[in-house]
């Protein structure tokens, strides 16, 4: 625990992983304000969103420098987690709907309108 960079974090946390968005703030002593990576962001967006990012902060004990959530394409979402000052990105997955109970046709039900809804 120590100072970090938060871009060099941000790039390795998703790596492999296609942004679809994300929304990042620092605060704790510096209220920096938020910067947030829109979906259907182009490549300046997302160099700029970088950008923001390129900064230090302290990730170990006292209190929370960085706020943030982050989506990616296949179904993996980032969220920050912290106990007691201590940070670090929680990675989860979205569930799996056929896991669940649902009704496999209900699901191919819901996947088509989905893709019809895209073409239009």
């Amino acid at each position: 625990m120590g100072n970090i960079n938060a871009k060099d974090e941000f790039l390795d946390i998703t790596k492999g992983c296609e942004v679809i968005a994300s929304r990042v703030e620092f605060g704790y002593e510096d209220d920096l304000g938020s910067f947030e990576l829109k979906p259907g962001h182009s490549k300046k967006d997302y160099e700029d969103f970088l950008e923001y990012l390129d900064r230090e902060y302290y990730n170990g004990y006292g209190g929370q420098e960085l706020y943030g959530i982050i989506f990616c394409e296949d179904g993996v979402w980032m969220d920050r987690g912290e106990y007691d000052g201590s940070e670090w990105w929680n990675i989860n997955k979205y569930p799996n709907m056929l896991d669940s109970g649902f009704e496999a046709s209900d699901i191919l039900k819901y996947e088509r309108r989905k893709k019809l809804k895209k073409l239009k």
